[in-house]
């Protein structure tokens, strides 16, 4: 009989036809045994689902596959992976990403010498999809982020202040009976992991570990998604105001955030020349959070950067 605690592999995919096959076979060469590997569609115009069905031909016993009749968007498609997963653990991963062989092992070994584990993460190559470069380590080296664990109320709180910078969704195992049971948020249309890694700590009384190994490889791609732009910034805003609604507790983080984001936009808009919409977005963040000196510096330098380019 086997004891292995069953792992569902999380995997949405769509338009990876070229990538697809690299990342089914990279679950398959793990050196634990007991997953199954559910993999939803969002209904690919290429041949993504073609070679999902091949591959499912082949290990019918552990893959579950659908692919959407229409494009639902990434976070209908999360939910309907979810709601196929039977595993005590969800290991999360992209139709685009690599798993490395000890990855599912070495994370449940972890989790289940910590009962009171409810996620853990590790470390995450960044690599260039074209040359094979590894670009950056999401957790170790230049530019990297410090993880952040210990106790899930302290972890939540620098999810909310830091997002997500400091854990990659590629790197997450989580336990089944820690989600919230109406799953991924929809009014969080794309960035809505963000959200549900918060929930998961917010709402449990264990504990966050890390594993300090890099056990994943995320591709860089034209077709990577990343929580980007206007809509990955209005994401960001709805996620602040819901967990402000919903956590009392996580209101200071959520405005630290807030005033960070501001910040953050009127640097962008300053750098591009955007000098009036710039020192509008800076102001917010003083008003928000007052980011000290650094809002006020790029306030002054966008009346020098001004200045200087109409003489």
């Amino acid at each position: 009989m086997n004891n292995q605690p069953l792992v569902s592999v999380f995997m949405p995919t769509y338009q990876h036809e070229h990538l697809i096959s690299e990342a089914i076979e990279s679950v398959l060469r793990q050196t634990y045994y007991n997953w199954e590997l559910v993999i939803g569609d969002d209904c690919s115009s290429d041949d993504t689902f073609g070679i999902v069905s091949y591959y499912q031909g082949l290990y019918p016993n552990k893959i579950k596959a659908f692919s959407n009749e229409e494009n639902l968007g990434i976070t209908s498609n999360f939910n309907k992976i979810l709601e196929n997963c039977s595993g005590k653990y969800i290991a999360i991963m992209a139709g685009d990403d690599v798993l490395l062989e000890h990855k599912i092992e070495k994370q449940v070994r972890l989790m289940e010498g910590s009962p009171n584990a409810v996620l853990s993460y590790h470390d995450v190559e960044v690599f260039d999809s074209n040359s094979n470069t590894v670009i950056r380590h999401w957790n170790s080296g230049p530019k990297s982020a410090k993880p952040s664990t210990g106790k899930t109320r302290d972890v939540a709180k620098s999810l909310v202040a830091r997002g997500t910078g400091f854990m990659s969704a590629l790197s997450v195992m989580i336990r089944r009976e820690a989600l919230p049971e109406a799953g991924f948020d929809y009014r969080v249309p794309i960035a809505s992991d963000w959200l549900m890694w918060i929930e998961v700590c917010a709402n449990s009384s264990g504990v966050v570990c890390y594993l300090d190994e890099t056990l994943a490889r995320y591709r860089r791609h034209a077709g990577s998604v990343t929580h980007v732009g206007t809509h990955g910034v209005m994401d960001e805003m709805v996620t602040l105001g819901i967990v402000e609604a919903r956590y009392p507790w996580l209101r200071e983080a959520a405005r630290q955030r807030r005033g960070y984001e501001y910040y953050r936009q009127g640097v962008e808009c300053v750098s591009r020349g955007d000098f009036s919409a710039g020192r509008q977005q800076l102001l917010l963040g003083i008003r928000t959070y007052i980011w000290s000196w650094k809002s006020a510096a790029w306030w002054l330098l966008s009346w020098v950067k001004q200045i200087v380019g109409k003489v």
